[in-house]
């Protein structure tokens, strides 16, 4: 099987992971609450299933972050624009307000930072003019060859920030950064982190960061960063360290995601106060055109804390904790216990304590399968049609490990590390069942998400 027979056409739409109706999806941006209800903005290229520079913001609300309702697109290029590309959304008036990247020309690596106001004539639209760039491009004497992704923030000082993500010419992935009074007078006040990477690294950062955050987590502040280089999206790293107002000096970097769905992760404070991430999930194989109708989604919102030890972890928010069902009841069988559920996701909590082995099943075909290691602190992700296998890092001290199994999306937090993976997909309306195969005394917890499920893709051809 290839690794396109391994995503097929007609497949069941995840139930808690926002996806969009049609079209392609990427990185979520701008997730605030605000008047009451969450919003969530994000990269779109309606009707087709392969990205395109072409990128429109798509956005849909929610009362909490779970039950996403899509909305007519957002930012829609202008005729003077190849695309709206990725930004930041302030909400510190009646109507939130736009800051993204407008990508004209022949040069797509570099943009410019364009706003964008509520079209009076068009709700639920932003519009934006051609004189309504904020920064036109790279400051004088930076020699870049990428520039973009804004993201603007409060800082101490009771003005904006802004980070740029940009590429060097000599090969330093890097953040720049610029301060406002009013976001629309913009001062550059230098580089706010740089980096030189090399793969021997043991926390390798690519020649590009892409969808620069920062934020302040307790005492420290945390940079997060997108891994790019040569074209290819790799996953997410984050720094944790000091912020001066202009410079952020890193203490520590980790790799933040695993495998080759996660990127594009964006920061955000719930309606409470605490500080969260949500991350595009890319399909596998990524720009996949024999997808039909949709391609990409988005993580369910996880909170980011620090644990003992000054590492940075995630778990899933309590929205979607709200979401579990009943503990289920295994049945045994000479195979091994067995789950099933009836709708399209699925909660499990597994003791690191012993080692097990967990195969998810679409009938008898077994689409994807967790060996759990106890000793080694390893959970192996085996995915028929996908390649290699993907080995995530849990811990050895018997601390418990959440899966999220919603579709064809497999999302794993643990205190050692979070990983998200794309497993072949079920056919429309075929449930599921989970086999746990190891000592009575590691079976796993089971718990169905009861989320309304949102309607089954229908195969059809993508003009």
């Amino acid at each position: 099987m290839t690794g396109a027979d391994a995503v097929p056409g007609a497949r069941n739409r995840p139930a808690v992971h926002f996806t969009a109706q049609e079209g392609w999806i990427n990185d979520p941006f701008g997730i605030g609450w605000h008047n009451g209800t969450y919003h969530l903005y994000y990269q779109a290229v309606p009707g087709q299933v392969v990205w395109g520079p072409n990128c429109h913001w798509g956005r849909a609300t929610s009362p909490d972050l779970v039950h996403w309702t899509e909305q007519p697109m957002a930012l829609v290029p202008e005729p003077f624009e190849v695309g709206c590309w990725s930004g930041s959304v302030v909400y510190d008036g009646d109507a939130p307000e736009l800051f993204y990247t407008r990508v004209g020309g022949g040069n797509w690596a570099i943009g410019q930072v364009a706003h964008a106001t509520v079209d009076e004539s068009c709700p639920g639209r932003w519009k934006s003019l051609p004189s309504d760039v904020l920064i036109a491009g790279p400051p004088p004497g930076v020699q870049a060859t990428s520039y973009r992704d804004p993201f603007i923030f409060r800082r101490d000082e009771g003005d904006w920030g802004m980070l740029m993500g940009a590429a060097l010419a000599d090969g330093t992935a890097a953040a720049l950064h610029y301060h406002s009074a009013d976001l629309r007078e913009w001062t550059y006040d230098g580089i706010l982190c740089a980096r030189r990477s090399t793969r021997a690294d043991e926390v390798w950062t690519g020649t590009l960061w892409e969808c620069p955050q920062l934020f302040r987590l307790d005492d420290q502040w945390v940079l997060l960063i997108s891994v790019w280089e040569d074209d290819e999206l790799y996953h997410v790293v984050a720094a944790t360290g000091d912020y001066d107002g202009s410079r952020f000096t890193p203490r520590r970097w980790q790799r933040l995601t695993h495998g080759e769905s996660a990127y594009a992760m964006a920061a955000f404070q719930d309606r409470n106060g605490m500080r969260c991430v949500m991350s595009w999930l890319r399909e596998e194989p990524r720009n996949n055109e024999r997808l039909v109708q949709r391609a990409g989604a988005h993580s369910v919102a996880a909170v980011v804390e620090f644990d003992v030890a000054g590492n940075l972890v995630l778990r899933p928010h309590p929205d979607v904790d709200a979401l579990r069902g009943p503990v289920q009841t295994g049945h045994a069988s000479p195979q091994g216990t067995s789950y099933d559920w009836e709708g399209a996701a699925v909660h499990l909590q597994m003791s690191t304590a012993e080692s097990g082995h967990i195969s998810m099943l679409d009938g008898d075909h077994e689409r994807a399968f967790l060996d759990l290691d106890a000793h080694s602190g390893a959970l192996v992700i085996s995915r028929p049609g996908f390649g290699k296998d993907e080995t995530l890092p849990v811990p050895t001290d018997g601390a418990d490990v959440t899966v999220l199994l919603d579709g064809d999306i497999v999302e794993v937090f643990s205190a050692a590390g979070y990983g998200a993976y794309r497993v072949p997909a079920t056919a429309p309306g075929h449930a599921g069942t989970l086999r746990f195969t190891g000592p009575a005394t590691a079976e796993p917890v089971v718990r169905p998400l009861q989320l309304q499920p949102r309607t089954t893709d229908t195969a059809r051809s993508v003009p």
